[in-house]
């Protein structure tokens, strides 16, 4: 491994020279992801140490906080925020209440509601650990100049978009629902259909709309925008907002395998461009 590289490089190397008819470029990321995450929960967790907490028992304080005040959240609400069971919420809770840095009460308007309050400690608690905490985050990125941690950020954002927006996203400009590319390329493949990197029309557009009128269809993959490939939901709308107003714009699609090219304009009206009639049948 040399001096500018890391484990991940040398795991790399191992496999170029074991199996190189395998592309083994997504471990480049993956893995680093996850020994990323593991050193900053390590470096994270140093700090958590010193007032007896756990990250978990922290995510419940900042999410209490975060709600403003009264500083309070029905506990199903919570389970939802920390996308945690209800078991290890009610866990957590119950450590936290020892401490009396949470309390728990009957939501006025309905006592079947039970609430997570934040006492006074919790408060007390929050006020004294933050500063700490978030200096201690600065410090573990470090490494990382602001350009370069913007340039990060808005790379993650994107990936996690794509996996919080699992289900269809419609794309106001366009007029149709699309489902993110991991998803699409699941889709394809359960047909037997290449799968390509883009982003999947989840339903037949709406008549009247952009994607109508360019003859967009249930199905349909959409590959690229005047040529710039397209990957997220947020990157095309961020393309599409950028376009003029009257200038053109040429959808890149497979239908099932076949490419087309679909034109439509930035104003929203929109043809279609070389679409024979077929009789293909759109992705369940």
């Amino acid at each position: 491994m040399s001096a500018r590289g890391d484990s991940v490089d040398r795991l790399l190397a191992d496999w170029a020279r074991e199996r190189p008819d395998l592309d083994f470029s997504p471990v480049g990321i993956v893995t680093r992801l996850a020994r990323v995450r593991g050193h900053l929960d390590a470096g994270l967790q140093r700090v958590f140490d010193r007032y007896d907490l756990t990250a978990a028992d922290f995510a419940v304080i900042v999410t209490l906080r975060r709600a403003g005040h009264p500083y309070r959240l029905p506990q199903t609400r919570l389970i939802t925020q920390l996308g945690l069971t209800s078991g290890t919420v009610s866990v957590r809770v119950d450590r936290l209440a020892s401490r009396g840095v949470v309390g728990r009460e009957d939501a006025p308007d309905d006592r079947r509601v039970q609430l997570v309050r934040l006492t006074g400690e919790g408060l007390r608690l929050f006020d004294e650990i933050a500063p700490v905490h978030l200096a201690n985050e600065d410090r573990l990125l470090s490494v990382l100049d602001p350009a370069e941690r913007a340039e990060l950020a808005g790379l993650l954002r994107r990936l996690l978009a794509s996996y919080e927006d699992g289900k269809a996203r419609v794309v106001d400009a366009l007029g149709a629902a699309l489902l993110p590319a991991h998803v699409a390329r699941s889709r394809r493949a359960d047909v037997g259909l290449s799968d390509p990197p883009g982003l999947l029309v989840a339903a037949p557009p709406q008549p009247g709309t952009p994607a109508a009128d360019a003859g967009l269809r249930h199905g349909d993959l959409i590959t690229a925008v005047n040529d710039r490939h397209v990957r997220s939901c947020t990157a095309l709308e961020e393309f599409l907002s950028g376009a003029q107003a009257g200038a053109p714009l040429r959808l890149s699609i497979l239908r099932a395998d076949q490419p087309r090219q679909l034109q439509l304009t930035a104003a929203g009206q929109a043809q279609a461009a070389g679409d024979p009639p077929g009789g293909w049948s759109a992705i369940p």
